[in-house]
């Protein structure tokens, strides 16, 4: 392979890249790449830091929400609560695929473009914004609802920045900045919303949160990144540009809409005591998938990139499977990071759903004790969504990004099938529909990974039987446990605690046998489920 010298004017850089079939193809973008940055002590700190600003957001926003329920209505919360999701389904619109696009990109040109077409498809969504509240106000719509929305309109022209800085960061594996400005933003956010609903500011506090949240953050990304690249996207870059971006948009747009019309079908078919108590569960449930969806997707974009960028730059060699044919490194890359995903996934929700009557009991207090088993079926279902932390990085990576949307299409299908035939059964009934699904979905998500993505089908199995494994032990170890949430005030925080370290401690005693006795060559070889020829050109 044949390597060329490129001089980026507009970075200031001097890249060094392959040529392939005449094209440049240049190693990264307008990042500054060194060995530290992309070896896998810095990734792993930064991802720990991920994780660990990832818990103080949800801490966070969690005793905002606990001191604002003294303070506000339950009206007010329905009004913000319909405001905002408004206002997040038009950044959905706004945002795109940009993110996606910066970290797929090969040139700073394009990177910088996108950075402009995010502060164009803001504005222009905002705009839109401002008409429905306009309607909504002649069609008589509460006047605090579009108070609030149009209070929070600079969060549309304002996020899609932030996707593309994230972008760049995660592109240069920046994940420390990254965390320190997620710390920070968070922060201000808490600190602003508290002193305002001290201060008798009302409803109109929780919208000054989130935009003094969306302040720090833009601010942190963009000094993080050196720059905020605008540069008029060219007319052969638009177009590439939204061709890419609508396959990841139409998944988004999918995801939001499934949500939102969970909750406005549940709303109208039970009693706002059920539907509180289901909430609830969904947010216990939920803060933990944050913790580990929002560090995995950094760390999956970051390892993935970092193992494609090596690859390129040493022409390595690819391996063949089916139809798929997948750098070595990139290869060797996704397995590794499924694992991890997988087995830090299931630890968490593990403990979680043996243990959530404790945490219900003693976040939300006994009146809320109908949430436990909810909270345990929910969190049990997000361990087979998993997965989707190495799907999301990896199609767009090796030029599939079309299966994303195929994928979102499929997930929400599954989910609002499963919901319409449980709800007619009550609120438990929703909950295991919601399990299914998402079992339901882990096979078609296996199949694209294996036969698109040219991934191992026993490996990619393996830790999902390895947690399986794990899992029944901790629940074997929780039959003998005192229950969590029977005692008051400080010793129920001593045994909920004692109880989880004691759940966590046989989960990773188990997962080190299990790996020791049965490594992964090994696995499931006894069990050909998956049979293909491997060769190596």
């Amino acid at each position: 392979m044949k390597l060329e010298t490129i001089d980026s004017t507009a970075a200031g850089l001097r890249l060094t890249a392959p040529l392939r079939d005449g094209r440049r193809v240049p190693k990264t973008g307008p990042e500054r790449t060194s060995l530290a940055r992309t070896g896998i002590r810095a990734r792993a700190m930064g991802a720990g830091g991920l994780a660990l600003a990832r818990i103080a957001a949800q801490a966070m926003q969690f005793a905002l929400f606990l001191y604002a329920a003294r303070v506000l209505t339950t009206a007010d919360f329905g009004v913000f609560s319909l405001a905002f999701a408004i206002i997040v389904g038009l950044t959905v619109l706004a945002e795109a695929g940009w993110r996606e696009w910066v970290l797929c990109a090969p040139t700073p040109r394009q990177i910088d473009e996108a950075g402009a077409a995010a502060l164009m498809t803001g504005a222009v969504i905002a705009v839109l914004g401002m008409a429905l509240i306009a309607l909504g106000r002649h069609l008589g719509f509460a006047p605090e609802l579009a108070m609030m929305a149009g209070l929070l309109l600079p969060w549309v022209v304002a996020r899609p920045l932030v996707s593309v800085q994230m972008g760049v960061l995660t592109r240069a594996g920046r994940l420390r900045h990254m965390a320190v400005v997620q710390w920070l933003c968070e922060a201000a956010g808490f600190v602003a919303g508290v002193a305002l609903l001290h201060h008798g500011a009302g409803l109109a506090a929780l919208a000054w949160a989130k935009l003094a949240l969306l302040g720090v953050e833009l601010g942190g990304y963009t000094l993080g990144a050196g720059r905020l690249g605008l540069a008029v996207p060219r007319a052969a870059g638009l177009g590439e540009m939204t061709r890419f971006s609508w396959h990841i948009l139409a998944a988004r747009v999918l995801t939001y809409l499934q949500g939102n019309l969970t909750t406005l079908v549940i709303g109208a078919a039970f009693s706002p005591a059920l539907v509180g108590i289901y909430r609830a569960a969904m947010r216990l449930g939920g803060t933990a998938q944050e913790v580990i969806r929002e560090p995995a997707r950094a760390v999956g974009w970051s390892w993935l990139r970092a193992a494609l960028d090596r690859d390129n730059g040493s022409g390595a060699m690819h391996l063949s499977r089916g139809a798929a044919a997948v750098p070595l490194r990139l290869h060797a890359t996704a397995h590794q990071f499924l694992d991890v995903a997988v087995t830090v996934g299931a630890a968490l929700f593990v403990v979680l759903a043996l243990e959530s009557t404790g945490v219900v009991r003693l976040l939300l207090g006994a009146r809320w004790s109908g949430a436990a088993g909810l909270v345990m079926v929910l969190s049990l279902g997000m361990i087979a969504r998993l997965p989707q932390a190495l799907a999301e990085p990896l199609f767009p990576l090796i030029g599939k990004a079309w299966l994303t949307r195929r994928q979102a299409l499929l997930t929400a299908g599954a989910g609002l099938g499963c919901f319409l035939l449980a709800l007619p059964f009550g609120i438990m009934a929703v909950a295991l529909g919601d399990m299914i699904a998402a079992l339901l979905m882990l096979g078609p998500l296996l199949f694209y990974l294996v036969a698109e993505g040219g991934l191992s089908l026993r490996l990619a199995l393996r830790p999902f039987a390895l947690a399986l494994v794990s899992g029944l032990g901790c629940a074997g170890v929780a039959l003998m446990l005192a229950p969590a949430g029977q005692d008051a005030g400080f010793a129920a925080i001593l045994v909920l605690m004692r109880n989880s370290l004691a759940l966590g401690a046989v989960f990773v005693a188990i997962q080190l046998a299990l790996r020791r006795l049965m490594p992964a060559h090994l696995i499931f070889r006894s069990f050909p489920v998956f049979k293909t020829k491997e060769t190596v050109r």
